[in-house]
């Protein structure tokens, strides 16, 4: 009797995860129509083989596939488990909410480097799995001190998590603060590999001190102290008004000062002066769009950095 072969995930096509029913079926993480196509497409592939690949038991497959089961799944602990079961790719895990699998964050240590202790090293300022890495380093400052809309915190903290794990950024913050919320909610949304331990820099310099952009979300004095800090060393500076505080502090103040705006294309002026009229009173749709716009701008500005590096 001849043995079935096992099947290799790593020999599906990236054709497979480019087609528009399966990318569909991603982004809706319905996992039954995603094993259906998988199954019809790669003969070699059975529920079996595939209840192993994803850690389920061959019965959870077969009711999914004959859709006795709810298709759609929320569970990050089982889409991870698909994800890395089938091999699928960065943008196909970004389309479920997972992370990249080679995820960028410089504030995260593995469990290597958690083991290690001690200070932190310019190898925190790398990929999790240790690698090197020259993507655009970005300073989160804020908070929700008193002043501050939590509406819109709450928005912007949600599209910043998008922006750093899709365009794999690395992250300055403090030890308390919007940062560490950014990413708190990468850890809870995202699952990126290897993420143990987030790691804060102290010291309101240093958190500015290498990095390329700082974002003024919210915040009060020690907001504005980092804020005039960047100001002091020339950095690119990205408040979002609209979130109250220091931030529209900077914001206005950028808007007269020269100094502050100069390196600001007409485009980016304007995002920043309709994303400083958000009111908290909007609907939360119409908040979430405004902060989704300032990210988008940030992206466009790393976006023409890295090509000129390239």
């Amino acid at each position: 009797m001849t043995r079935r072969r096992v099947f290799d995930p790593g020999t599906v096509p990236a054709s497979f995860w480019h087609r528009s029913d399966v990318q569909e079926a991603l982004a809706r993480r319905d996992v039954a129509q995603l094993f259906r196509r998988y199954l019809a497409d790669f003969a070699d592939c059975t529920q079996t083989q595939l209840a192993l690949l994803t850690e389920h038991d061959r019965s959870d497959v077969s009711n999914w596939v004959r859709g006795t089961r709810h298709g759609q799944v929320s569970d990050i602990n089982v889409l991870t488990r698909i994800a890395e079961g089938l091999c699928i790719p960065d943008n196909g895990r970004i389309l479920m909410g997972l992370a990249p699998a080679d995820a960028l964050v410089s504030s995260v240590r593995d469990e290597r480097e958690l083991a290690r202790g001690g200070e932190v090293t310019e190898q925190v300022r790398q990929r999790v799995d240790g690698s090197d890495s020259a993507s655009t380093r970005i300073a989160i400052c804020g908070s929700r001190a008193p002043g501050t809309s939590s509406a819109v915190i709450d928005a912007a903290v949600r599209s910043l998590a998008r922006l750093v794990m899709v365009r794999r950024l690395l992250v300055n913050h403090g030890p308390v603060g919007v940062g560490i919320e950014v990413i708190t909610h990468i850890a809870d949304h995202y699952q990126p590999p290897g993420l143990r331990g987030a790691v804060a820099i102290f010291g309101r310099r240093n958190v500015i001190l290498d990095a390329e952009y700082v974002l003024v979300i919210g915040g009060g004095s020690g907001t504005q102290a980092e804020a005039d800090i960047a100001v002091s060393m020339g950095k690119r500076i990205l408040p979002l008004g609209a979130t109250g505080g220091s931030a529209r502090a900077v914001y206005q103040q950028a808007m007269r000062s020269q100094r502050s705006s100069a390196w600001m294309s007409r485009d980016t002026r304007d995002t920043l002066t309709r994303c400083a009229e958000i009111s908290e009173r909007a609907a939360p749709d119409t908040i979430q769009q405004l902060t989704d716009d300032f990210v988008y701008t940030i992206e466009k500005l790393v976006d023409a950095d890295e090509g000129d590096h390239a």
